[in-house]
Formats: C-alpha cells, structure tokens, sequence
C-alpha cells in the first residue's frame, strides 16, 4: 500500500539525516521539553509536515501555520487592549 511505503520512507529517512539535522532535532526535543504546552502545537506540524516530501510545499504548510497563529495572537492583544482601555479611569 501507498501509506506503508510513505510510512517506510519516513522512518528511513529520519535515520539518514545529517549531523546538523539530527542536532538541530535535539534541541527542538530540548525546548519542547522545557515547554511542554506548545507539544501540541508541534504535532500540528509533524502532522501537516507528514503529507508531503515538497520543500516548496512544507514552507507554505509552515507559512500558513505562522500567519494562523499570529492571527491569533493578534486577537488576544487586541482583547487585551480593550481591556486595558476599559480599566484606564476616564480625564
């Protein structure tokens, strides 16, 4: 089947990585690690990152991810400020 040869494919290819590939893997483990609350946020990305070998398709899966989530970040800070307007006594 397809998915067993892409499955294959993965795990054979994660055993060829370079040096600085399988280091810079570490230290992502590292941080996610010390910041286990973004876990999800990384399998979101394996996941999406998983579909497709493309380096042209896996910077706009990436691309798409960064815009997302400082979309909502942009939310959040524009909740933050009506608030905080809220709280300023009127002059």
């Amino acid at each position: 089947m397809f998915y067993d040869e892409l499955k294959t494919y993965t795990v054979s290819r994660e055993h060829n990585e370079s040096p600085e590939v399988r280091a810079l893997v570490e230290q992502r483990n590292r941080f996610l690690a010390e910041h286990p609350h973004l876990r999800s946020t990384q399998d979101e990305i394996d996941q999406l990152m998983s579909t497709t070998i493309d380096p042209l398709v896996r910077l706009e899966i990436l691309f798409m991810l960064i815009s997302g989530k400082l979309s909502e970040m942009r939310n959040v800070f524009e909740e933050v400020m009506r608030l905080a307007r809220k709280a300023l006594p009127e002059s």
